[in-house]
């Protein structure tokens, strides 16, 4: 950014981005500057990238004077007939001394004429009760109309592919869905569909992992759900008190700003309910996290409480579980015993 009273330097500017030219036609696009450039200043157009079909008929050199550099100037593409009935595309870089290069993407409108072809991958899940919606879409010029030749009762097409159908009952059918324009063959999309039962949704805490330190006054607090249909709720609790509701079809839920100065120094359990749209209600895999340090020592509570009374003599050995209290070592184990447990008693001391 310029400083305060400098003026931004001289920079390109397009009135566009993207341009599309029809086979065997032209389109144009307009370049200016954004200000007095100092002295003639001249700016090449050339293709930098992509199909050979897309040139520049027109305004592959322009040059700005100083008497009327604010007057834009006029870049013409042109795009020559090909048979291989695909679209291509082009990038053109515009580029003048002392400024950063600009760039249009130019994409060639192929008119020779293509039997229709298919591009949609069906989803062949459905819900029963439950509405299920695809939309077809199949390539083709002229452009490809639709109708059903397989499909159950109440599975309705329409002019622009929307398939619609809500199924009454478990099983599979089949769907069959013609594209037709005139050219032969025709395009036909066939798949099954299974219907099944509503299932419960899945869901996961992605932020804080467990085992986390929490070492600031706010952390965020979020999980992920996936459901066959929709989520629609979203509960966070933590150490069993609720701390959030959201509501909505996720897949992502987010406590922001979680508030953590409310919370003692130790180990905390978060947890996370998720609801679908049918109802079902699952619980995501609870973590736990620390706040204000590392994770508790041996013995330490998830809740920060006081860690185990354990008493030390209480490793002291059974000289009678080990079967050497009646053998010749006999002395000489209780000599070491005794010992053990004088140093025992006066740790504990």
């Amino acid at each position: 950014m310029p400083e305060a009273g400098i003026p931004d330097p001289a920079h390109l500017v397009l009135f566009v981005s993207s341009l599309r030219v029809v086979e065997e036609g032209t389109a144009s696009f307009t370049v200016a500057l954004s200000r007095y450039p100092g002295a003639p200043l001249t700016v090449t157009v050339e293709r930098t990238d992509g199909d050979g079909d897309l040139t520049v008929r027109e305004g592959a050199s322009l040059t700005f004077e100083p008497a009327t550099w604010s007057a834009p100037q006029q870049v013409v593409l042109a795009a020559a007939r090909d048979a291989d009935n695909e679209d291509g595309t082009a990038t053109f870089t515009l580029s003048a001394p002392g400024l950063e290069p600009s760039t249009v993407l130019a994409t060639e409108v192929d008119q020779d004429p293509l039997a229709p072809v298919f591009t949609t991958v069906p989803v062949t899940q459905a819900v029963v009760a439950l509405p299920y919606r695809l939309t077809v879409h199949a390539r083709g010029r002229p452009a490809p109309t639709y109708s059903l030749r397989t499909a159950p009762p109440g599975m309705n097409l329409d002019a622009l592919g929307h398939l619609t159908w809500t199924p009454s009952q478990l099983g599979e059918v089949d769907v069959g869905v013609v594209a037709s324009n005139g050219l032969q063959p025709d395009a036909e999309l066939s798949f099954r569909l299974v219907v099944g039962p509503d299932q419960p949704p899945v869901a996961r805490i992605t932020a804080p992992l467990n085992g986390a330190r929490l070492s600031g006054p706010r952390a965020d607090f979020s999980c992920e759900c996936t459901d066959d249909v929709g989520c629609a709720r979203a509960w966070f609790r933590v150490n069993g008190s609720t701390l959030a509701t959201q509501e909505g079809p996720g897949p992502i839920y987010s406590v922001n700003d979680w508030d953590l100065t409310g919370l003692t120094p130790g180990g905390h359990v978060l947890q996370v309910h998720v609801t679908d749209s049918a109802g079902h209600m699952v619980e995501a895999e609870p973590v736990i996290v620390y706040v204000d340090g590392p994770g508790p020592d041996a013995g330490a509570a998830v809740d920060g409480g006081p860690p185990e009374n354990r008493d030390e003599g209480d490793d002291i050995i059974d000289p009678w579980s080990c079967g050497c209290g009646s053998s010749a070592l006999a002395p000489a184990v209780w000599m070491g015993l005794g010992v053990l447990g004088l140093r025992a008693r006066r740790r504990r001391a």
